[in-house]
């Protein structure tokens, strides 16, 4: 691990104590809601939030899941990962495992390692990482290897292609970039590949592939 993202994980770990005052569920509450129904989620399946964050998908992941299947939350920041799990305990949700990963060596021998074998991932979510991830086009690969066959991908994240006032802010608070084609190259992977922009004054995108 570099010094980069190291100090990324230190900063992280502070932020968390704030993260849910300074970025609030309605702020992203509409393309959450978009995304989350592009999961097509059923009761009994899996999913995987990466990264987890503060854990603030839970509860539109459950108004699917009926606290059913399996909801699995990674994140390297022990301080996001904290108030993930306040959050779980204080609904006593039981279908949720929280677990300590770098977003980069989340593989099929992750998955093997820390589950039984017979573990299907039905669906990704990845929201708000991939702008600051290091390795991002690996770690869309990795997810897409451990997807099982027709499962979905779905990615909301920044694209702000042109330097903005608003740009640099959310690159300063997010420490990461805002610039990347993650839904570009997202789209010469996947099947039935989907694009909405609108969210956040367009700022915001959620991006939506079927595994090949």
């Amino acid at each position: 691990m570099d010094k980069k993202q190291k100090d990324a994980i230190s900063y992280y770990d502070q932020f968390s104590k704030i993260y849910d005052w300074l970025s609030p569920k309605w702020y992203y509450h509409k393309p959450r809601v978009y995304g989350i129904e592009e999961l097509a989620l059923k009761p009994g399946n899996t999913i995987l939030n990466l990264p987890v964050g503060t854990g603030q998908n839970f509860e539109y992941f459950q108004k699917h899941l009926k606290e059913t299947g399996l909801i699995i939350g990674i994140d390297l920041s022990e301080g996001m990962l904290k108030k993930a799990k306040e959050k779980r305990d204080l609904h006593n949700w039981s279908n949720i495992k929280i677990l300590k990963g770098d977003a980069t060596q989340i593989n099929s021998d992750y998955l093997l390692d820390n589950f039984e074998n017979s573990l299907e991932i039905d669906a990704i979510f990845c929201d708000l990482g991939l702008s600051g991830f290091p390795e991002w086009e690996n770690i869309i690969d990795n997810m897409l290897n451990i997807l099982k066959p027709g499962g979905r991908l779905i990615i909301m994240d920044w694209y702000i292609p042109q330097p903005t006032i608003r740009g640099n802010f959310i690159k300063w608070i997010g420490k990461g970039e805002v610039d990347r084609p993650i839904y570009q190259y997202l789209k010469n992977q996947v099947l039935n590949f989907t694009l909405n922009d609108t969210f956040n004054r367009g700022d915001v995108f959620v991006a939506t592939g079927i595994k090949k």
